[in-house]
């Protein structure tokens, strides 16, 4: 149980800054045998929902979001939501587990990369001014 609490806390930061905190959460969980990969998805789902809502009241407030898209693409993503769940439901767990561990080293590749990209354009800025 104190795990579960823990890998909550650090998805949720995670989540409330906006980077990602619920396939961290999915990746934990399962790495850590809390949940089946389905279970993870389920719980992630209503942490998602959770942060979402305080994420954008937050940002709502402090004028970070623009309203106009953000009416825009509502009902965009909770018509994606409902199209995700079915196809989550009507797909193998172990498919569902070798496609999100697919998914993660593409966006971690992805992110090593475009870290690399930026790193080298800072050092080349640096030395240029010097």
């Amino acid at each position: 149980m104190i795990k579960a609490i823990i890998i909550s806390i650090i998805s949720g930061t995670v989540a409330g800054m906006g980077i990602g905190g619920g396939s961290i959460f999915i990746l934990l969980s399962t790495i850590f045998s809390l949940f089946s990969h389905k279970e993870a998805q389920s719980y992630n789902l209503i942490m998602f929902i959770v942060v979402g809502i305080f994420a954008s009241i937050s940002n709502l407030k402090n004028n970070k979001i623009d309203k106009k898209l953000f009416k825009k693409i509502i009902i965009p993503l909770c018509i994606g939501s409902i199209i995700g769940i079915i196809i989550a439901k009507n797909i193998d767990e172990e498919k569902i587990r070798f496609y999100f561990y697919i998914f993660m080293l593409i966006i971690g590749s992805y992110e090593i990369i475009s870290s690399l990209k930026n790193l080298i354009k800072s050092n080349n800025k640096n030395r240029e001014r010097s």
